[in-house]
């Protein structure tokens, strides 16, 4: 739960709000199970995350705190450029390789971010996003239990999991202190969030709707950048543009039908009114024929 916050607050700063669904139809088939998972995930953020996040950012001056985030973020930089070299980005890559190396050396391994004010800023690139521009479909929604929104795209990249962790395995394989790492950075992660919490309360009459809408929203986004949102099921633009042709042949099809039925009424009416004359004019017939016999 606590790593959706920043997807919500950076959606939302995109231009994104609750009342404004994201391109193309969200697949929540498991939207039962979703809710469920999302009830505990909120528990879990306001009981246990939430309280010692507030503490932590107590007792951690704002600077230490901010270069502590620039830290864990610098740790994440072989992951990026991993996914630039993947998905084709190789002048991202050698700006984010530079970035890398510069905060590394020259920071205090990532502790002060010099490289962002130098013109090399920080990018954000997924296995999820990755495997996106590969064109494999995005699947159906999944809220994972404490990880938040995603999809069977996304989720699969839990496989690659060890670039991604606060403690790379090219770091260190030890367990414990990788998870000592991992949980140390999500609270300073959540800790960093602690107004951005309140938007999700104060902005949406349904959360979980809002959190689902907004996550599908940005990671399109992240994944396509400026191009047109992908529809589920596939991650080809062009096939996007058929299945709008396609539409558009169905609508058509249907104008023609309801053209035909149209003709149709208008001839049943047609006939209807000729019943009507051939009557009228079989009335007038007897009408003359009782006055000729009476004339007779």
């Amino acid at each position: 739960m606590n790593r959706t916050i920043v997807l919500l607050l950076a959606a939302m700063l995109a231009g994104a709000c609750a009342s404004n669904p994201p391109d193309g139809p969200v697949y929540d088939p498991w939207e039962n199970t979703n809710r469920k998972v999302y009830a505990f995930n909120d528990a879990v953020d306001r009981t246990v995350l939430t309280p010692v996040a507030k503490g932590y950012r107590a007792i951690t001056p704002d600077p230490v705190e901010k270069g502590i985030r620039n830290f864990f973020n610098n740790l994440r930089e072989p992951n990026t450029i991993v996914n630039d070299v993947l998905q084709g980005k190789l002048r991202q890559a050698l700006e984010d390789t530079m970035r890398f190396t510069a905060n590394t050396v020259f920071g205090g391994l990532g502790f002060f971010d010099v490289a962002t004010p130098g013109g090399l800023p920080r990018h954000n690139e997924t296995f999820g996003q990755t495997f996106g521009v590969w064109g494999i479909g995005e699947g159906p929604f999944i809220m994972l239990p404490l990880l938040g929104p995603s999809n069977a795209r996304a989720a699969t990249g839990v496989a690659t999991k060890n670039l991604t962790t606060s403690m790379p395995l090219y770091l260190t394989d030890d367990a414990v202190a990788r998870i000592g790492v991992g949980a140390f950075d999500t609270v300073s992660f959540r800790a960093s969030l602690l107004s951005a919490g309140k938007i999700l309360d104060a902005a949406a009459l349904d959360p979980y709707q809002m959190l689902r809408d907004v996550w599908v929203l940005q990671h399109r986004r992240a994944t396509w950048g400026d191009s047109r949102p992908t529809r589920i099921g596939t991650a080809d633009p062009e096939d996007v543009d058929e299945l709008d042709e396609l539409d558009e042949l169905d609508e058509l099809d249907e104008l023609d039908e309801l053209d035909e039925l149209d003709e149709l009424d208008e001839l049943d009416e047609l006939d209807e009114l000729d019943e009507l004359d051939e009557l009228d004019e079989l009335d007038e017939l007897d009408e003359l024929d009782q006055l000729d016999a009476l004339d007779g």
